[in-house]
C-alpha cells in the first residue's frame, strides 16, 4: 500500500495520477498545511523541507518515505516498471522533460499563483512571473506541435508531471483567456491537455484529489493571520482572498 500525504496541489496530483495509471493501491492522508502540520517533528522526519507531498511505501519491511514529487514519480516508475524507458537516450529525453517541469514549470507557475492570488497589489513580481509562465506555455506548445507527448511517441513521466500544472493554469491563469478564445495561440498544448484528460486514470485521480478540497477549505478557515503569514512566508498584510483548491501550489 502506498500512502500519499498532501492536499489539493498540482504536485500531489502528479503522484495520484501516476498511482492511478500504474494501478497501484494507495490512500490519501490530508495534511493541514495552513496551520503548520507540515512543520511538526513527525512530518519533518519524513520530509526535512516541510512540504507536501510525501509518499510512504508500506510494502517494504519498514515504511519507506520519499519526498519531492519528481522523486516520488521516479520511485513509482521503477517500482511499477512503467512510464520510463530503459534505453539510455529515450530515458534521457524523458528525464530532460521531467526536469523541465520540476525546474521551470512548477516553480514559475507556483510563484505566479502566489503573486496573482495573494499579493495585496499588482507588483513587478506578478508581471515577471506572468511573462515567464507565458513563455513556458509557449515552449510546451512548440514541443507538442512536434511530438505527440512531451518525451516522444509514448505517454510518460513528463506528461504525468506537467499535466496537473497546466490544469492549474486552465483553472485560474488569466493569460489563458484573452476575452475571445480560450487557449488562444496554444493549439498543440490544448490537444495534449485534452488527450491526457481523456485517459481513464485522469478523472479517477482528479476526483480522488478533489475529495480533499473540503478539508483544505476547513483548514484555511481555521488559520489565523499569523498562520497564513507563516504559510506564505510573508509580512503582515490583507488576507481577503479565497481558496479554490488549484491555487495552493506546494
Amino acid at each position: 500500500m502506498i500512502e500519499i500525504l498532501g492536499m489539493t496541489s498540482p504536485n500531489v496530483l502528479k503522484l495520484v495520477l501516476m498511482l492511478e495509471e500504474c494501478g497501484l493501491a494507495y490512500r490519501l492522508r490530508h495534511v493541514d498545511v495552513f496551520t503548520g502540520e507540515q512543520r511538526t517533528p513527525e512530518f519533518l522526519a519524513l520530509n526535512p523541507s516541510g512540504k507536501v507531498p510525501v509518499l510512504i511505501d508500506h510494502a517494504q519491511d519498514a515504511p519507506f518515505a520519499v519526498f519531492e514529487s519528481a522523486a516520488g514519480l521516479l520511485y513509482l516508475a521503477e517500482r511499477a516498471g512503467r512510464f520510463l524507458p530503459a534505453v539510455a537516450m529515450p530515458r534521457s529525453i524523458a528525464l530532460q522533460w521531467l526536469m523541465f517541469q520540476t525546474a521551470s514549470i512548477g516553480p514559475m507557475f507556483g510563484q505566479y499563483v502566489h503573486f496573482f492570488r495573494y499579493a495585496p497589489t499588482e507588483t513587478y513580481g506578478l508581471k515577471r512571473y506572468e511573462s515567464e509562465v507565458a513563455r513556458l506555455l509557449g515552449v510546451l506548445d512548440t514541443r507538442l506541435a512536434q511530438s505527440p507527448w512531451l518525451a516522444g511517441d509514448d505517454y510518460g513521466l513528463a506528461d504525468i508531471a506537467t499535466w496537473p500544472w497546466v490544469r492549474t493554469a486552465d483553472a485560474i491563469f488569466p493569460l489563458l483567456t484573452d476575452g475571445r478564445d480560450r487557449w488562444r495561440g496554444l493549439p498543440a498544448l490544448r490537444r495534449w491537455f485534452d488527450r491526457v484528460a481523456e485517459r481513464p486514470a485522469t478523472p479517477r485521480a482528479t476526483a480522488a484529489l478533489d475529495a480533499l478540497l473540503p478539508a483544505d477549505r476547513a483548514a484555511f478557515g481555521r488559520a489565523d493571520a499569523d498562520a497564513l503569514d507563516r504559510f506564505f512566508g510573508r509580512g503582515r498584510h490583507d488576507h481577503s482572498h479565497k481558496l479554490t483548491g488549484a491555487e495552493t501550489a506546494q
